[in-house]
């Protein structure tokens, strides 16, 4: 999967982690339009936008698309096609810059079709059902990273 080219910092515009498997992962500034949702004031954990490949199985069936957005209670998998709320599902993913892979699941608690009208992303929200020690960490090495960033800007 190639990456896209670097784009200019734009007001308004974030940065999340590409995936490369070839050259790895670096930073890429992201345009996202502010969320008219309201269960953003109802999350018990904060999200670290980010852009890496995720897969998934639910009963037999293989699905292998992108998470745009991590926290420590979860993570948001972008898909056109997303599955029902409350579905079941086995992940698979790696932390942007970490070789470790995390194995758990997760149960989907939010979807947003294609099309919403507050300009949301389509795909599902996954609420991680058995996350290990081992595993948390690796998600909080994330937000370590990003607030060595934050602290060494001027």
């Amino acid at each position: 999967m190639p990456t896209r080219a670097e784009i200019p910092q734009k007001p308004g515009a974030r940065q999340a982690w590409i995936a490369n498997p070839a050259k790895g992962f670096k930073m890429e500034l992201m345009k996202k339009p502010k969320s008219a949702w309201p269960g953003l004031e109802r999350r018990r954990h904060p999200r670290l936008e980010v852009r890496f490949e995720i897969s998934y199985q639910h009963l037999d069936d293989f699905f292998y698309d992108y998470a745009i957005n991590l926290s420590r209670g979860g993570i948001f998998i972008r898909s056109i096609n997303p599955l029902a709320v409350g579905t079941g599902l086995k992940l698979r993913f790696s932390i942007p810059g970490r070789k470790e892979v995390i194995e758990t699941s997760g149960r989907i608690v939010r979807v947003v079709k294609p099309g919403d009208p507050h300009g949301q992303d389509p795909g599902m929200g996954i609420e991680f059902q058995a996350l290990g020690e081992k595993d948390l960490a690796l998600i909080n090495s994330l937000w370590e990273i990003e607030s060595e960033k934050v602290n060494k800007k001027p």
